[in-house]
């Protein structure tokens, strides 16, 4: 508690920050949020999320507490109003990887693995351990048989119900994989919808104009109207973040964040005696991206 309200949150939050710096040792960080407004999901979908309960009633109140503490670490916290913290996470990789940057997307959602390919990856802590999933090319077929790039022609067709659009009624994820397996996209599949059972035919053709809307819905926009700089490096600020620790009394936390500090210290050592020349263009920055919804 600090000053009769829960701060739950706040501490696990800032545990998983630190053990997401100690394991992925990050060049950069971003931490993005959603906002109160609706987005232009909900422009062209009324029933988009409309199902999904109310964040409990500390959650809220804890937000600022978040903000302070990443203030405190130095990360930028990211909105876009009309947007949704996914779309800033897809505008900011995009760029990232253009700039020379390897890229790490640390959420549970995946809806991220749409933008996956040889420089961003999906990472999911599965609770403390020191070896998170991490999901490439290779790890989101054997996921959901189907390739990144055919991640939201997949959603349109399955739908998804934490986002509340249904996709085409009877087609579940086997046939969705089977059928993009076969056809690739969703054109090719109605290019070739004469060779389907007269079934899937009759499934397909009645939702055609529904299925683009819920590939619109899946889409991850990114060209995200948001301020960031690439070229900001993640460093430690001893003084501002212990303040904060104190200040909410998160003794745990103090004594860890201290042992990171030199862990990470006696690594880039270690790394800077035994670096080989090697040409710029060989080299890749890592950028870590936490989805916070």
């Amino acid at each position: 508690m600090y000053e009769g309200m829960p701060i739950g949150m706040v501490y696990g939050f800032a545990s998983t920050l630190l053990h997401t710096i100690e394991q992925l040792s990050p060049d950069g960080i971003f931490v993005t949020f959603d906002t109160k407004e609706k987005t232009f999901r909900h422009d062209m979908d009324e029933n988009y999320k409309a199902q999904r309960e109310k964040a409990p009633d500390d959650f809220y109140p804890q937000i600022p507490y978040i903000f302070e503490l990443l203030e405190s670490f130095g990360i930028p916290a990211l909105t876009s109003p009309g947007f949704e913290s996914d779309d800033i996470i897809g505008t900011i990789s995009q760029k990232a990887v253009q700039g020379g940057f390897d890229v790490k997307i640390l959420s549970n959602d995946h809806d991220f693995l749409q933008l996956v390919n040889d420089h961003i990856k999906l990472v999911k802590f599965n609770g403390k351990s020191d070896h998170p999933l991490i999901y490439g090319r290779a790890e989101t077929k054997t996921r959901y048989g189907v390739f990144p790039e055919q991640v939201v022609d997949f959603k349109a067709l399955t739908g998804d119900s934490s986002d509340n659009y249904k996709g085409v009624e009877g087609i579940g994820p086997k046939n969705a994989a089977l059928l993009l397996e076969k056809f690739g996209t969703i054109e090719g599949i109605f290019e070739n919808i004469d060779t389907l059972t007269p079934s899937l035919q009759s499934k397909l053709s009645s939702q055609k104009d529904y299925l683009n809307h819920c590939r619109e819905l899946a889409c991850i926009h990114t060209h995200t109207p948001v301020e960031y700089d690439l070229q900001q490096e993640f460093r430690f600020f001893p003084d501002r973040t212990l303040a904060f620790l104190e200040k909410f009394r998160f003794r745990a936390l103090e004594v860890r964040y201290q042992k990171l500090i030199k862990k990470i210290a006696q690594q880039k050592n270690t790394d800077q005696k035994s670096d080989t020349k090697k040409d710029d263009t060989e080299e890749q920055m890592s950028l870590f991206i936490m989805n916070n919804e």
